[in-house]
């Protein structure tokens, strides 16, 4: 009973005086997963559901399509799976990545070599073995370049791309995961004015484009029948357009032609010449634009002449009233990518002087001219092709260029797997101050009645009334006074413990001796008097 007590007082002790546990963070990350050859242009990025890295990108010494899956956050542990799917021939660069349902890659990229379109679906996650489905569903001219990627609710690839024979934006919807048996639908709804497309899904799974100054919205998924809504909102132009649709699936596009140009359409054909179309600074190229949480625009943009990175925060929807907040956080910067934190704060990775860069703003507008601006990587000429997304935590990652080693590189901010190291905050030092107390018990005995005689001392005298056949055994039970005193030296294996002593009547000692100098206190165990 003495040694089961003592055990839960440890215990108690232990849950009382550790401290919470602790995890080891990580600090920022940079790493170069890939330095084999020239590698690492015109990189397309996205995240695993486990947050791991996927990257497609381009092989430049080899002329090969490269993707690398890593098996950690940062990239870190140098035994990232990278392969290369598709070697035939010059292929991989200008690549458009997503991840599929099971979360294996499904990649469009231009063929330069045969001026093809073509579509990769890897049976695995790190597109390994060899054995992936290639096709090249579309090989009419000279086609394929800027492709843009999307999946239908089936899982089936749509593409929007550029047709240089014949000047059109053409479109692609497969009627399998991988584009297979040479009857996909092929389009080519927008035959005039075209210019890089961007390609979004409304919630019916109809395309809807950007292209130049155009505006396509198709009503079937494959935009057939030659009667999709074609729309020129503006006909001053405009160049770098990024689309985004608002709740309601009206398209939003920012665009810049001197100007960074804002259009909201009221409907979801940005039909009837009646569009919001908003004026907002000096605009170069590199807008990109995502809408905060009441669907009012935000823009980040280099300014013509000056390449000052600027950014726009519209406080309604159109970004009317002449109201809106701009600011300019950076100057001489190139290869924007934009994203909102959980608290709609902006997010930007881009290129400048040869460095990495990444701006964390700490409000909404970037307004208060103490924003985070940090070079995480300047060793030699890097940052080039940025392309940043967040963690489901907020934490950036960006994958980019490094123009001086031509390699693959891979900045993460989020923490590396946290791993508990129950560090308590004081370790508990146990110094035992035994006083024995004897019960006596009688296991012959059936008219034993024990009478308890207190004095002012606290003894307690036990007297039994026995039958002359019966012998009485005494087993003390111990009191101990247990001081525990908070140090930082390990735990005590607790001494001393009591030695029985026999005898009809036991005195107990009520004994308080602190030990050191820091909070202490005092356990008593009970008397038990059978």
């Amino acid at each position: 009973m003495a040694c089961i007590r003592l055990f839960l007082l440890l215990s108690l002790l232990l849950g009382l005086l550790s401290g919470p546990s602790r995890y080891a963070i990580g600090a920022d990350s940079i790493t170069r997963p890939d330095s084999i050859d020239a590698v690492g242009a015109f990189s397309s990025l996205v995240l695993d559901t486990a947050g791991f890295p996927v990257v497609s990108y381009y092989d430049d010494t080899n002329d090969d399509l490269k993707l690398m899956h890593c098996n950690d956050v940062n990239c870190a542990s140098n035994d990232e799976s990278i392969t290369r799917p598709d070697t035939t021939g010059e292929i991989g660069s200008l690549s458009s990545l997503v991840l599929d349902a099971a979360g294996f890659p499904i990649v469009s990229y231009w063929d330069a070599a045969n001026n093809d379109l073509k579509l990769m679906h890897c049976n695995d996650p790190n597109c390994g073995g060899s054995d992936e489905s290639i096709t090249s569903p579309d090989t009419a001219g000279e086609v394929g370049q800027y492709p843009s990627l999307a999946l239908d609710t089936a899982g089936f690839p749509v593409v929007s791309y550029h047709d240089g024979t014949n000047g059109d934006l053409k479109l692609l919807h497969c009627n399998d995961p991988n584009c297979s048996g040479n009857d996909e639908s092929i389009t080519s709804p927008i035959t005039t004015g075209v210019g890089f497309p961007s390609l979004l899904l409304d919630a019916n799974g109809f395309p809807v484009i950007t292209s130049g100054v155009k505006i396509l919205h198709c009503n079937d998924p494959n935009c057939s029948g030659n009667d999709e809504s074609i729309t020129s909102p503006d006909m001053t132009g405009g160049g770098s357009p990024s689309l985004v649709l608002d709740a309601n699936g009206f398209p939003v596009v920012s665009y810049g032609n001197g100007n960074l140009k804002l259009l909201h359409c009221n409907d979801a054909n940005c039909s009837g010449n009646d569009e919001s179309i908003t004026l907002s600074g000096n605009a170069g190229g590199d807008t990109s634009l995502v809408l905060d949480a009441n669907g009012f625009p935000v823009v980040s943009y280099t300014e013509v002449g000056s390449s000052d990175l600027k950014l726009l925060h519209c406080n309604d929807a159109n970004c009317s009233d002449n109201d809106e907040s701009i600011t300019t956080l950076d100057s001489a910067v190139y290869y924007l990518s934009l994203a909102l934190d959980a608290a709609g704060f902006p997010v930007i990775s881009y290129y400048d002087s040869g460095d990495l860069k990444l701006l964390h703003c700490n409000d909404a507008n970037c307004a208060s001219n103490n924003e985070s601006i940090t070079s995480p990587d300047t060793i030699g000429d890097v940052g080039l092709y940025t392309s940043l997304v967040l963690d489901e935590a907020g934490f950036p990652i960006v994958s980019y260029y490094d123009e001086t080693n031509r390699d693959l590189k891979l900045y993460s901010a989020a923490p590396t797997t946290a791993t508990p190291t129950n560090t308590p905050s004081s370790t508990p030092t146990l110094t035992l101050i035994p006083t024995t107390t004897a019960t006596a018990t009688s296991p012959n005995l059936r008219t034993a009645t024990p009478t308890l005689t207190p004095t002012s001392n606290s003894t307690a005298t036990a007297t039994f009334t026995t039958t002359p056949s019966s012998t009485s055994t005494l087993v003390p039970t111990p009191q101990d006074t247990l001081t525990a005193t908070a140090t930082n030296t390990p735990i005590a294996i607790p001494t001393n413990m009591p030695t029985p002593i026999t005898g009809a009547t036991m005195t107990p000692t009520t004994t308080s001796t602190p030990v050191g100098t820091s909070s202490s206190f005092t356990l008593f165990l009970p008397v038990v008097v059978r």
